[in-house]
């Protein structure tokens, strides 16, 4: 779990290469208020309005990672000019290939199931079996002075895709 809590590439391209069929899922993209544990990391004031996103990444039609983007409302145009036609297309065929896009260190938590984040994808995934917590990890880029968070939550399905790659690697050895 700690090498894909840590691993700083693009979560799409290693879910791409470890699946058949990798698609992306939009649940919500709007304008919101940033979660109270949002705000002052992207340099808001607790009443300012983000777009935010949300989706989920699945793997050979299994629900993995739910990823969570906020970014403020003011940067949007300026700054991420193609968030605002992603669609279904995954938010990491864009930053990882732009060279203006600077990613700040990854930081890690484990959500208890009433975590604000753990009940949208309660609702997105009626009937998911869910462990008690939810491993997670976010970190902000920068392009040009546009400030965007990204958080990605990883699902109990993850861990079968992880499974294999573990026995992919004792194989090799």
């Amino acid at each position: 779990m700690r090498a894909w809590l840590a691993d700083t590439g693009s979560m799409t391209l290693k879910l791409k290469a470890r699946s058949d069929d990798f698609s992306v899922r939009l649940l919500r993209q709007r304008p919101a208020r940033a979660l109270a544990d949002e705000h002052a990391m992207i340099g808001l004031a607790r009443a300012s309005r983000v777009i935010e996103r949300d989706v989920i990444l699945h793997c050979d039609g299994r629900p993995v990672v739910f990823g969570h983007t906020v970014i403020a409302t003011t940067s949007v145009k300026t700054d991420w000019p193609f968030f605002s036609r992603l669609g279904n297309t995954p938010l990491g065929a864009n930053l990882f290939f732009d060279p203006l896009v600077r990613r700040h260190p990854i930081q890690f938590a484990r959500l208890a199931l009433n975590h604000p984040l753990a009940q949208r994808i309660a609702r997105a995934l009626p009937g998911q079996a869910m462990p008690p917590a939810l491993y997670a990890r976010r970190s902000l880029f920068r392009r040009r002075r546009g400030v965007m968070m990204v958080t990605d939550v990883f699902l109990p399905a993850l861990d079968a895709l992880m499974c294999a790659e573990d026995r992919s690697n004792q194989d090799t050895q």
